[in-house]
């Protein structure tokens, strides 16, 4: 718990980045994380990646225009919320990857420009999501302005991480924390309700305003237990529960199903750096 606790200490002084690609999704996510921003009360990075063309200046063209909105959604959010952005050459997976490790948290649209289909992860909410260093945030459509902060709940180092990032969530945020365990086996119910138990007992005191709803939900699947309980959320909190399928990093079964069928913003949030 006190190795979690300083990277979460560490977390408040780093910058809020939000990556923005011209999509309805993006501008959300930037908003979302002006929202964050002016909450963690840290400095907000708007970010756009662009692919080099001869002829063609960046400060002009899609990009900028990009930016622009994004700057645009950021001053309706939270007005008068100072900020910066940054327009690079690079792909825009790897960029934001490479940036996660000088932030506390990255927020990207769930999808990219011209895609639809609510059920569509885009490539580079799946690649950042799946890598980043920092937790990334995947924002689909406009936050509700009330509503609780979901958690799922495991005693991994994944888990635990996720619990810490939903408690400072509902903290700056003073709404209603959920944490929800999904057990199916009847043989494994007592012992996932002390897990359960065990794992707010040590963080109830660190974070004594938060109301706590903890609920324990019978399903052979996690993520559509969490969603049972996840109507009017204002943020779903899950653990990456990362692995590796031909040597690169995948999305951990539950985190991925969240995001694909989640319509609030999900956090995917990795294991603290040892």
């Amino acid at each position: 718990m006190e190795r979690d606790m300083a990277n979460h200490e560490i977390s408040k002084t780093l910058p809020v980045l939000a990556g923005v690609d011209g999509s309805p999704q993006g501008v959300e996510a930037a908003r979302w994380a002006a929202e964050e921003a002016a909450a963690r009360k840290v400095p907000l990075e708007l970010f756009h990646a662009f692919t080099p063309m001869p002829g063609h200046d960046p400060a002009q063209g899609f990009g900028a225009r990009c930016l622009r909105e994004a700057e645009s959604a950021v001053r309706d959010a939270v007005p008068g919320l100072p900020f910066r952005c940054a327009l690079e050459p690079g792909d825009p997976a790897e960029q934001l990857i490479e940036r996660s490790g000088s932030a506390a948290v990255v927020a990207v649209g769930a999808w990219g420009f011209g895609r639809t289909g609510a059920s569509f992860l885009g490539a580079v909410a799946r690649a950042v999501a799946a890598r980043a260093a920092s937790p990334v945030v995947v924002v689909r459509e406009r936050v509700p302005a009330s509503g609780p902060v979901i958690v799922g709940v495991d005693d991994s180092p994944d888990g635990r991480a996720a619990l810490d990032f939903a408690f400072s969530a509902a903290a700056a945020r003073e709404c209603p924390l959920v944490p929800v365990r999904v057990w199916y086996d009847h043989e494994q119910e007592k012992a996932d309700a002390l897990m359960l138990t065990g794992c707010l007992a040590d963080r109830t005191p660190v974070w004594p305003d938060v109301v706590v709803r903890p609920r324990l939900v019978r399903d052979r699947h996690r993520a559509r237990g969490m969603l049972a309980e996840a109507g009017g959320a204002r943020l779903i909190v899950v653990g990456s529960h990362r692995a590796r399928l031909r040597s690169k990093p995948i999305l951990g079964i539950t985190s991925h199903a969240l995001l694909d069928l989640a319509s609030c913003p999900v956090a995917v949030v990795p294991p603290p750096v040892r």
